[in-house]
C-alpha cells in the first residue's frame, strides 16, 4: 500500500457511454502520458504546460519520431481525447495527475490502459487515489471514508450527511476535542515535573468543568450515531399487530406495490415481506410481518418468531389494531406491551394506528394520546389518513437531523468516541478520588489515542486497508 509507483484506473463505469474518464497518478504521469499524447497544436509538450489546464489531441499507439510530422502512416491513432493536467501538490491526491477524457467505448478505454501499462505504469487498487490523498495530507480518515459513504449514498440524506463529513465538520470536531485534551495532559504532566515543589498549574475546579463539558460533547456525538447509521442504511420502519388487522392492506399502499397478500382469513402472511421508499429525501425499508397471537402450527409460530426478532431490530414500530373490534381489554393489554418495548428502548420510535375508523370510531376507547406520542386514525383500504403517517415518520428524522450540528455515521468512529468517554469519565473519577496525577494522565493519554484513530492522526496498516479496500477502483 505504500509505494511511490505511478497508477492508472478507469474512474468511470466499464461499458458504452458518451465518454471516459482514465486517471492517472505518480511521479511519472505527465511524462508517460506525453509519450502517447499528440496535441492539435503541432509541437506543445505537456511537460511544459500549467497545472489545471486542459489540452485536445489525439491518444497516439507506435509513434517511433514524434519530430517527424509527415510519418502519419506509421502512427495508430486510438482517439481525440482532452487531456487534463493536475500538478503536485495541487491535485486530488497531491501528486503530479492526469486526467484523460476519452470517447466512451470499451475498445478504447482498455486499449489506451493496456497502452499505459506498457508504459510502466500499474493498475491502481481499490482506493488507492484517496488512500493516495490521505498519506499526502490532502484530507483526513474520516473524510476519505465520507468519499466512500457519498459514492454509496442513494438519497438526499445520507447525500448531505456525507458531504458534511467531506467538508470536514468532524474532523475540526475532532481536531478542537484533542487539542483541549492536550493542554489539559500538559498540565497534568507539568504538575508531574514540578511535584517536588507543589505546584498547581490548574485550578481543580477548571479541571472538572472541562472534563464535564468534554463528556457531554462526547455523549452527543455517541447519540447521533443512532440517527446517522440509520439515515445511511435507511431507516427500518416495521409493522407489526394482531392477524387480519389490515397491516398488509397498508404496507401495500405504502410501497405502492401489491407485494402482501391479502386476504380475511387470519394468518395469511406467515413470513416478513419488504418494501422501500425515500420520504423528504430519507430512505426507508418497510416491513410487513405476520400476526402477533397464539401460533397454530409450525409454520405460523416461525412467523411470530420472525416478527419477535424484526421487533429488536427496528428503529421505527407502526403498530396497527383494529378499531371496528370491541375486545379492548384485549387491545389494552397488548398497547401495554408496546409501552414497555418503547420505555426499554426509547431511542425507538412507535406510531400506533387504528385502522378500519370507516367502520368504528375510536373516540369511545382508552384515551391513548396520553400514553404514546403518535396515535393515528386510518382506513387502510380507503387510504385515509396513511399521508399523515407518512409525514410524520419523515418529519421525525429530519428533526432529529436539524437537532444535531454534527452526526456521525461510521460505526468506527462510534467506537473510537465510545472508548475515548469511557476513559474521559475514569479520568474525572480518578481526581474525584485525588488520584495522583500520573495515573489520570494515563487516562487522557488513551482518550488522546481513540480520538486520533477517527481522522487517522494514529492509525495502522490493517485498518488503513481495511477502510481503503471497500472503495472502487478509479477512486
Amino acid at each position: 500500500m505504500f509505494d511511490d509507483d505511478t497508477i492508472v484506473a478507469l474512474a468511470t463505469p466499464t461499458g458504452s457511454s458518451a465518454i471516459s474518464v482514465i486517471r492517472i497518478s505518480g511521479k511519472k504521469s505527465i511524462s508517460t502520458v506525453e509519450t502517447i499524447f499528440s496535441s492539435v497544436h503541432y509541437g506543445k509538450k505537456l511537460e511544459n504546460q500549467s497545472t489545471h489546464t486542459i489540452h485536445l489531441g489525439y491518444i497516439v499507439d507506435n509513434i517511433d519520431d514524434r519530430s517527424d510530422s509527415s510519418n502519419s502512416s506509421r502512427r495508430n491513432y486510438l482517439d481525440q481525447v482532452l487531456v487534463s493536467i493536475f500538478r503536485s501538490p495541487f491535485s486530488y491526491t497531491g501528486e503530479n495527475m492526469i486526467e484523460i477524457s476519452c470517447h466512451g467505448s470499451y475498445y478504447i478505454q482498455q486499449n489506451i490502459l493496456q497502452l499505459l501499462i506498457r508504459k510502466g505504469i500499474r493498475l491502481a487498487r481499490p482506493g488507492e487515489f484517496t488512500f493516495r490523498a490521505f498519506l499526502n495530507k490532502k484530507m483526513d480518515l474520516s473524510q476519505a471514508e465520507a468519499i466512500a459513504d457519498l459514492i454509496l449514498s442513494d438519497n438526499q440524506a445520507s447525500h448531505e450527511l456525507s458531504l458534511q463529513q467531506i467538508k470536514g465538520a468532524l474532523t475540526s470536531t475532532i481536531k478542537n476535542l484533542r487539542k483541549k485534551l492536550l493542554d489539559f495532559y500538559s498540565l497534568l504532566e507539568l504538575e508531574l515535573d514540578f511535584s517536588e515543589e507543589n505546584v498547581i498549574f490548574a485550578k481543580r475546579s477548571d479541571l472538572f468543568s472541562f472534563l464535564k463539558d468534554l463528556e457531554e460533547t462526547l455523549k452527543d456525538l455517541i447519540e447521533s450515531f443512532s440517527i446517522g447509521n440509520s439515515i445511511k442504511k435507511g431507516i427500518y420502519v416495521v409493522i407489526i399487530g394482531e392477524p387480519n388487522v389490515g397491516k398488509s392492506t397498508l404496507f401495500n399502499y405504502v410501497i405502492k406495490e401489491s407485494r402482501s397478500i391479502i386476504s380475511n382469513i387470519e394468518g395469511t402472511t406467515r413470513d416478513s415481506i419488504e418494501g422501500e421508499l425515500i420520504l423528504n429525501g430519507i430512505h426507508f425499508h418497510f416491513v410487513d410481518t405476520a400476526g402477533i397471537r397464539d401460533p397454530k402450527d409450525t409454520i405460523e409460530r416461525m412467523g411470530v418468531r420472525k416478527t419477535m426478532e424484526k421487533i429488536q431490530e427496528a428503529q421505527v414500530l407502526l403498530y396497527v389494531l383494529d378499531s371496528s373490534k370491541n375486545d379492548r381489554k384485549k387491545q389494552k393489554k397488548i398497547l401495554k406491551k408496546i409501552q414497555i418495548i418503547h420505555e426499554k428502548n426509547p431511542l425507538k420510535k412507535i406510531l400506533v394506528i387504528a385502522n378500519k375508523s370507516d367502520l368504528s370510531s375510536f373516540k369511545d376507547f382508552y384515551n391513548l394520546k396520553s400514553k404514546f406520542s403518535y396515535f393515528f386514525e386510518i382506513s387502510a383500504k380507503n387510504h385515509h389518513g396513511i399521508k399523515k403517517i407518512l409525514y410524520t415518520l419523515s418529519q421525525l428524522f429530519i428533526e432529529k437531523l436539524k437537532e444535531k450540528n454534527i452526526i456521525v455515521t461510521q460505526n468506527r468512529h462510534y467506537e473510537a468516541l465510545k472508548q475515548s468517554l469511557k476513559e474521559v469519565l475514569l479520568a474525572h473519577d480518578a481526581l474525584t478520588k485525588r488520584v495522583p496525577e500520573d495515573l489520570v494522565s494515563i487516562h487522557i493519554k488513551e482518550a488522546l489515542h481513540h480520538l486520533g484513530k477517527i481522522t487517522g492522526e494514529i492509525t495502522n496498516e490493517e485498518v488503513l486497508k481495511n477502510i481503503f479496500s471497500k472503495f472502487c477502483i478509479g477512486k
